[in-house]
């Protein structure tokens, strides 16, 4: 009988053992995923960084199509081509000024989600550690009574 239940207590003890790892290597793909969005974090800022200069690239044009209304007062057929093109580049930077704070946004959200998940996670390690605990102190209570039995049967 105490053979069955020290192979059993081996068992469980194997399978704890493995749920350890398991949880390391949850832990380790965590961490990875940690570094591909500090990574994606940093890619974003560079591309917010190009998107500057190509504002202030705009903006540089925006004053040169000023400077060439100026001159070219004469031909109104020209200065409204170019006045299209100045608002096309607008709507451009409209539109990339919109998708950059659309990417932001969805950043926040993963971020956020990623930070429940992890919660959720570590809420989950400690209701089994919580349970691996408790299971240890029954398994050792069955023990000494086991033990008791035993010694008063005799059979010990």
């Amino acid at each position: 009988m105490e053979k069955q239940i020290f192979t059993l207590l081996q068992e469980m003890n194997n399978k704890l053992d493995r749920l350890g790892g398991t949880l390391n290597e949850h832990s380790g793909i965590l961490n990875e995923h940690s570094g591909i969005l500090n990574e994606h974090s940093g890619i974003l800022n560079e591309h917010s960084g190009i998107l500057n200069e190509h504002s202030g690239i705009l903006k540089e044009h925006g004053e040169i199509l000023k400077d060439h209304g100026e001159i070219l007062k004469s031909y109104r057929g020209i200065l409204d081509s170019h006045s299209e093109t100045f608002k096309e580049h607008g709507r451009i930077l409209s539109a990339l000024r919109t998708g950059q704070e659309f990417l932001k946004a969805e950043i926040s959200e993963m971020k956020l989600q990623n930070a429940k998940d992890f919660g959720e996670m570590k809420e989950q390690l400690k209701n089994q550690e919580d349970s691996i605990e408790i299971l240890k102190e029954e398994t050792w209570n069955n023990k000494k009574s086991i033990l008791r039995v035993q010694k008063t049967l005799g059979l010990s």
